[in-house]
C-alpha cells in the first residue's frame, strides 16, 4: 500500500464519513482498479478526439459558398446600373444549320465549385424548393406528372441573372440564397454562374453510368428585342446543349410552327408541339428540358411477365404487363402515412424511390404531406429484405409552365408581368411569355447493368406489386439531389 496520511477527524465531524472516504481512497489505489480506469480514460479521450474532429467541420452558410466575390450589399445598386452587354442572335430561318450554341465556361476550370460540399449544399436548397413547386402543380385525375426540381432551380437562377431590384431580391429569397446579415433594403448578390455550374456538376455525377441524362435549353427572342450576355451564358452553364434564336412573333401561328419544328429536330426525345398559344406581344419563350433514360441496376427479367390489372382509380382498371424480379431490396412499410416505399437501384449512384399507397389509401394524401424530412425518414428506415417486385413498364412526357406554377403559389411577380427583368434585355417593357419545364422520362424494364443473384434459404419473398397509382423520385446518391419527381396514374399513357 502506498504511503498516505490518514485523515483524523475533528470532534465535530462524523467518523463514519471519514471512514467511508478512506475506503474510497483504498479502492482507487488498487493497481487492478487503476489499470481499468486508465483503459476507460483512454477510451473516453479517444471518443473526445473523434467528436472534436467531427465538430471541427465549421458550418458554412449556403450563401457564403455561392456569394459573388468582392460584392457587398452596399454595391447592389451600382451593380444593377452597369452597362448591359448583349449577344448577337441567330435568326430562326429555314436555312438555319440548327447547330447548338458554343459553350464557353465563364469561370476557369480550376475555379469551378465541384466539391462535394458545394453539390450537397445546393441539393439541400433545390430539393425543398422542388417539392414546393411540385405541390403547386395542378394534377388532373388520371394523368401522369413528371417534374425536374434540379431543372426548375436552374431555370430560376438563369432568370435571376436578368433580374433587377425587387425581382432579384425576391428570387434570392425564394431560392434560399440570401446572406443572413442582409436587410430588406440591402441585399448581397450571389454568383448565379457558380450555382448553375454546380447544378451541372450534380448532373455530371451520372455521366459514368449507363443512365442517359441530358439537359437542353431553348430560348426564343423577339426580333424586336435582344438578350443579355449574362443570361445567354447562364443558359449554357447548367445545360448540355443550348440554343438561342431570334423569332418574329408578330405572326404567332407561323412562329409557333417554326419554334416547335426547331425543338423537335434538336431535342434528344424528339419533343413535339412544346409551345402552344404564343402571344404576338411576347419578347421571350424559354424551355429547359431533361431527357432521362434510366437503366436498372438489377435487370427485370422479360420472361417473368404477365398481363395483370392496374387500378387507375377505385372503380376503373386496365390490363398492363407487369414485369417481375425477385431479389434483395431495401424497403419500408410506413404505416403512419399508409404507404410502402422501396429503393430500386439504377446503374451508378442513382436510385429510384418508389412510393406505393396501401390499398384503400389515396396518393393525393401522401403527396400533400411530402417533404424533405419525410424522404429522409424513409431513407433512414429502409431495411433489406427479399422482395418479389412486380412493376409496369412506363414512360412519361410531361411539361409544366413555371410562370403558371409561381402564379398558383401567389408569386406572379417573379416571372410575370410585374417582374423587373432590366438585366435580361435592353428593350423597355420586356415581357416573358412562357417558361417551360419539360421532362421526357423512360424506363425500360428489361434493361439492367447486372442480374440479381438468386437468394437461397431466405424464406418466402414479400410481394410488392405496383398495380395502382404510385409516385417515383429519381435521386442522385452522392449529393442527395432529387433529379426527377412524379406520379404514374396510368402506365399506358
Amino acid at each position: 500500500m502506498s504511503k498516505r496520511c490518514l485523515i483524523r477527524p475533528p470532534a465535530s465531524v462524523d467518523l463514519r464519513v471519514i471512514q467511508r472516504r478512506n475506503q474510497i481512497y483504498d479502492f482507487l489505489e488498487n493497481p487492478e482498479i487503476q489499470s481499468k480506469m486508465h483503459k476507460i480514460l483512454r477510451f473516453f479521450l479517444l471518443i473526445v478526439c473523434i467528436s472534436s474532429v467531427k465538430t471541427n467541420r465549421v458550418y458554412v452558410h449556403p450563401f457564403n459558398l455561392f456569394s459573388l466575390d468582392n460584392v457587398s450589399c452596399e454595391t447592389v445598386k451600382a451593380q444593377a446600373e452597369k452597362p448591359l452587354k448583349t449577344v448577337k442572335l441567330t435568326h430562326i430561318e429555314p436555312q438555319d444549320s440548327m447547330g447548338p450554341d458554343i459553350h464557353t465556361l465563364k469561370m476557369a476550370e480550376e475555379g469551378r465549385p465541384s466539391s462535394t460540399q458545394h453539390t450537397s449544399v445546393l441539393a439541400s436548397l433545390q430539393n425543398p424548393l422542388g417539392l414546393r413547386l411540385y405541390h403547386a402543380i395542378k394534377k388532373q385525375k388520371g394523368t401522369n406528372t413528371m417534374f425536374s426540381p434540379i431543372n426548375a432551380f436552374g431555370a430560376l437562377v438563369t432568370f435571376y441573372l436578368g433580374a433587377s431590384k425587387h425581382t432579384a431580391s425576391d428570387l434570392q429569397q425564394f431560392l434560399g440564397l440570401v446572406k443572413e446579415t442582409d436587410k430588406v433594403y440591402c441585399v448581397s448578390l450571389f454568383d448565379g454562374h457558380k450555382v448553375l455550374q454546380t447544378l451541372r456538376d450534380i448532373g455530371s455525377l451520372t455521366e459514368e453510368t449507363k443512365n442517359e441524362l441530358r439537359t437542353t435549353t431553348w430560348t426564343f427572342v423577339s426580333t424586336k428585342a435582344d438578350v443579355s450576355e449574362d443570361f445567354a451564358q447562364g443558359t449554357q452553364d447548367f445545360s448540355d446543349t443550348s440554343y438561342i434564336r431570334a423569332v418574329d412573333f408578330s405572326q404567332p401561328q407561323e412562329a409557333e410552327a417554326r419554334v416547335n419544328a426547331f425543338i423537335q429536330t434538336t431535342s434528344p426525345g424528339k419533343i413535339k408541339h412544346l409551345f402552344k398559344a404564343i402571344s404576338p406581344e411576347s419578347d421571350l419563350l424559354f424551355a429547359s428540358s431533361v431527357y432521362f433514360k434510366g437503366n436498372w441496376g438489377t435487370a427485370f427479367q422479360p420472361e417473368v411477365s404477365s398481363q395483370q390489372e392496374f387500378w387507375v382509380d377505385e372503380k376503373t382498371s386496365i390490363k398492363v404487363p407487369l414485369l417481375t424480379q425477385t431479389g434483395t431490396y431495401k424497403y419500408f412499410n410506413d404505416k403512419g402515412r399508409k404507404c410502402a416505399v422501396v429503393k430500386l437501384p439504377l446503374s451508378g449512384t442513382m436510385h429510384m424511390l418508389l412510393v406505393l399507397p396501401h390499398e384503400g389509401a389515396h396518393l393525393d394524401h401522401i403527396e400533400a404531406k411530402l417533404s424533405t424530412d419525410v424522404i429522409s425518414t424513409w431513407h433512414k428506415h429502409l431495411k433489406e429484405g427479399l422482395l418479389e417486385v412486380s412493376l409496369p413498364k412506363f414512360s412519361v412526357n410531361a411539361v409544366s409552365d413555371l410562370r403558371t406554377i409561381l402564379t398558383n403559389m401567389r408569386l406572379p411577380n417573379l416571372l410575370g408581368p410585374g417582374a423587373n427583368l432590366k438585366r435580361l434585355s435592353s428593350k423597355h417593357h420586356f415581357s416573358v411569355d412562357q417558361v417551360l419545364n419539360q421532362v421526357v422520362f423512360k424506363m425500360d424494364a428489361g434493361d439492367g447493368s447486372e442480374n440479381q443473384d438468386k437468394t437461397q434459404d431466405s424464406g418466402p419473398a414479400l410481394k410488392f406489386t405496383v398495380n395502382r397509382p404510385f409516385m417515383v423520385a429519381i435521386i442522385e446518391g452522392n449529393s442527395g439531389a432529387i433529379l426527377l419527381l412524379g406520379r404514374i396514374a396510368n402506365p399506358t399513357h
